[in-house]
C-alpha cells in the first residue's frame, strides 16, 4: 500500500479504517481500526475473523445473519469477479474446512456485493462490551480496483437496512 493511501486512513480518525485486498487481506490500517479490533495486528484478514475465530460469534451481535451470512455472500461475489485469484480460492477453501455451519450456510449459494448500508452491531472490549451500531463507507482507489477501503462510522439504530 501507498504513503498517499496510509496518510488517509490516518486522517479518518476517530473513526477506524482499513485497506484490504481483493481477498480482504488488511493491507493498510488506522490506529482506531487497531484499537477495535486488536486481531487485525496478528492475523491481518477480515473474513477469516469474521467466520472462523470464535471471538468474533461473540463480538459482532447477531453474527450468523447480520455477519456471517452477509460475509459468505461476499466471498461468492468475489470469486464470481476473480474467479482465478488464488488468495480467494485459499480463503474459500479454509472457510469450508472451517466449523460446520460455514458448510451450511455456504451451501444457500447467496451473493451478497456490498454491506455499504447496513447498520451492523458490535460489541467490542474497545466500547467495555457496550452494543455499538456501525455502518461502513466503502471506496476503491481510481488506481487499484483490486483494494477496498473501509471506514467505520458509529451508525444510528439497530436493525440491519439489507
Amino acid at each position: 500500500m501507498d504513503e498517499q493511501l496510509q496518510q488517509f486512513l490516518d486522517t479518518q480518525p476517530p473513526n477506524p479504517a482499513y485497506v484490504s485486498d481483493v481477498a480482504w487481506n488488511i493491507v493498510g490500517r488506522n490506529q482506531p481500526f487497531r484499537a477495535w479490533f486488536p486481531w487485525a495486528v496478528r492475523d491481518g484478514n477480515l473474513m477469516r475473523w469474521i467466520l472462523l475465530d470464535p471471538e468474533a460469534r461473540d463480538r459482532l451481535v447477531n453474527w450468523r445473519e447480520d455477519w456471517a451470512r452477509p460475509a459468505l455472500g461476499q466471498i461468492r461475489y468475489a470469486l464470481s469477479q476473480y474467479p482465478k485469484n488464488e488468495a480467494l480460492r485459499r480463503l474459500e477453501r479454509d472457510v469450508l474446512a472451517g466449523p460446520w455451519d460455514m458448510r451450511e450456510m455456504w451451501g444457500r449459494r447467496e451473493v451478497y456485493e456490498h454491506p455499504e448500508r447496513d447498520v451492523r452491531r458490535l460489541r467490542l472490549p474497545y466500547h467495555a462490551g457496550r452494543e455499538v451500531p456501525v455502518r461502513t463507507i466503502d471506496l476503491a482507489p481510481a488506481r487499484s480496483a483490486r483494494l477496498r477501503v473501509v471506514v467505520f462510522m458509529e451508525g444510528r439504530g439497530g436493525a440491519s437496512t439489507k
